[in-house]
């Protein structure tokens, strides 16, 4: 599930969670921050999405600036030639952006290079050049956190003011309000839209019944560790738990009473794994536990707790409520088809066996001493 449990600071305190979290938002880009990211996030197309178009208006605003200084009214030699540099730059990232879908130059660079040479140009008596502040500013709530576009925002009117001296003329002080209520409106609107952003995200990729992530969803996180085991060699398993005699309990005490034994167990189970590791719902009766740098053997350990922690649950007033689990780790799958295959053969293999137990793929690959010493134990 979506939720960080207490016992699950197995990596955090909350500082450094906060602030390797914003440090990864601001950086994350080829050039500077290279890291896995989900095409699929919400998140993630929707910056992808507004750098884009940021791009082409900080492409035309940093041409403009240079070709005048080049053509009309000559600024400076070094602001042409920043200008020149900057532009070949955004054109590369823009480039980049297109083909690769990734960033190669983070946002926070590109906004403030260009609001530097903006206010640089406004400097040297090129007055009109303000009106690019405008969209930038725009990109500034756009592209940023939130505290980072109010500060970036602040320090860019402060120094727009420091620019233009402190003497305030009419047309001036209309500027001024004009630049001020666009940012702070700006603001206003992608908090907004980041709000409703994180709603549709949960309900696309949530089970509105019990709250664990959705089958959709387990798709892209089993590739992302696939590939980080292909890669970096971290290991993770699947643990598969269906409920035994499922349609039973709904044909004894009601559905009602079956969603109900449903929603306890997701608690149940979500209590017991840590923050990093994740709670799906296949359908049905059928979940599915994501566990993050666990290899099979103590994936097993897992399972058996969980297992034994359910059986002795009082979920029903007169029956006991049993589960039948399988385990596989990413060394025996070469695809999350094959992985998702794997344990479910596990999980059947439970049933078949007479149920309210256990059953493990064994690793194809034996776990390296160095990998399986950095396991994190399970609490």
């Amino acid at each position: 599930m979506a939720t960080d449990n207490d016992e699950g600071a197995l990596y955090d305190s909350t500082d450094i969670k906060t602030w390797s979290k914003l440090k990864a938002e601001l950086f994350q880009s080829d050039l500077l921050a290279p890291t896995d990211v989900d095409p699929k996030d919400i998140r993630f197309a929707r910056r992808i999405t507004i750098y884009r178009l940021m791009l082409f208006m900080m492409l035309v605003s940093v041409g403009a600036i240079a070709l005048e200084s080049l053509l009309l009214e000559p600024l400076d030699t070094a602001i042409t030639w920043v200008a020149l540099a900057g532009w070949l730059l955004l054109a590369i990232t823009a480039v980049w952006l297109q083909k690769q879908g990734r960033v190669f130059v983070p946002p926070i660079f590109a906004l403030a290079f260009n609001i530097t040479l903006v206010l640089w140009a406004i400097e040297r008596g090129a007055d009109h050049q303000n009106l690019w502040l405008f969209p930038l500013m725009i990109g500034l709530a756009g592209l940023l956190p939130t505290g980072v576009a109010l500060l970036s925002g602040l320090i860019a009117i402060g120094s727009f003011l420091s620019v233009r001296g402190l003497a305030v003329q009419a047309e001036e002080f209309a500027n001024y309000t004009a630049l001020l209520s666009t940012w702070v409106i700006s603001l206003a609107v992608m908090r907004l839209m980041t709000h409703q952003v994180d709603e549709l995200a949960d309900l696309a990729l949530s089970d509105p019944l019990t709250g664990a992530y959705n089958r959709r969803y387990l798709q892209p996180q089993a590739l992302r560790n696939l590939a980080d085991y292909q890669r970096y060699a971290r290991l993770s398993s699947m643990l598969m738990i269906d409920i035994d005699h499922f349609k039973s309990i709904n044909d004894t005490f009601g559905h009602a009473e079956g969603d109900r034994v449903l929603k306890e167990m997701v608690v149940a189970i979500d209590q017991r794994i840590r923050g990093v590791d994740m709670l799906f719902r296949l359908g049905g009766e059928e979940f599915l536990v994501l566990l993050s740098e666990v290899g099979a053997q103590t994936a097993t350990k897992i399972a058996e707790e969980l297992r034994m922690n359910i059986a002795q649950m009082a979920l029903l007033a007169d029956r006991k409520v049993t589960v039948s689990m399988g385990v596989c780790d990413v060394t025996s799958a070469a695809s999350p088809e094959e992985w998702l295959t794997k344990v479910d053969e596990a999980m059947y293999q439970s049933k078949e066996q007479g149920r309210n137990r256990v059953s493990t793929i064994q690793p194809t690959v034996a776990i390296d001493a160095q990998i399986s010493s950095t396991l994190p134990i399970w609490r």
